[in-house]
């Protein structure tokens, strides 16, 4: 017996989505040739998506500036470190958008932006707009002493935060409990939240400096 797969049709792209497409099918048809001159298409093959774009990144701005190797060489470590601190973050679980955040929690978007300002809630800044890392959700709410944490934090950068909260362990009796993890197993009993607040405390200031 035959059978059927039923797909929904496709939503028609507006002109400027059409532009855009067109512009980077161009655009990479260039880059694909620049990368085959420089016989790196079968590396490109073996590639993530969030590698091969830094790729193609990099490429582009060999070909269109005149910066020097050693410009070229910190804008690749940047590069290298913000796709690390990406697939950490998927790893992670993942980011939301402050529309989904706000969902999560139950409140506006206004609250969602003052709780950022105010140090509240963790955000990363990527494509021009907010992303919110999941793991500091439990179910529909913030984990319990998240936000304490991150104010004693301060103003350090979110690279930085997270690592803090999710790959620095200090818990002699279990030293592969991370900061959030032991938010999740033990909420905010004396005992972990009283180091926590210590060692964020430190954190902080030290990283502040």
């Amino acid at each position: 017996m035959n059978t059927m797969t039923i797909t929904e049709p496709r939503k028609p792209l507006s002109d400027d989505q059409a532009a855009i497409i067109e512009r980077m099918n161009m655009l990479s048809a260039e880059l694909v040739a620049a990368l085959t001159q420089k016989k790196s298409l079968t590396r490109a093959l073996k590639m993530t998506d969030s590698e091969l774009v830094k790729l193609m990144f990099e490429t582009q701005l060999d070909r269109v500036s005149e910066m020097s190797a050693r410009d070229k060489r910190r804008i690749s470590h940047l590069n290298d470190s913000a796709v690390r601190f990406a697939e950490r973050l998927n790893d992670l679980g993942g980011t939301c958008r402050a529309s989904k955040a706000a969902e999560i929690l139950g409140v506006s978007r206004q609250t969602i932006n003052n709780r950022l300002k105010a140090n509240k809630l963790l955000a990363v800044k990527a494509g021009g707009e907010f992303k919110f890392p999941l793991f500091q959700f439990d179910g529909n709410k913030l984990i319990a002493g998240f936000d304490e944490i991150l104010e004693l934090l301060g103003d350090i950068s979110p690279v930085t935060k997270t690592s803090f909260l999710t790959a620095i362990f200090f818990f002699d009796n279990e030293p592969q409990l991370s900061v959030t993890d032991a938010l999740r197993k033990y909420g905010t009993s004396e005992e972990h939240m009283t180091e926590i607040r210590r060692q964020a405390k430190l954190f902080g200031s030290q990283t502040a400096h």
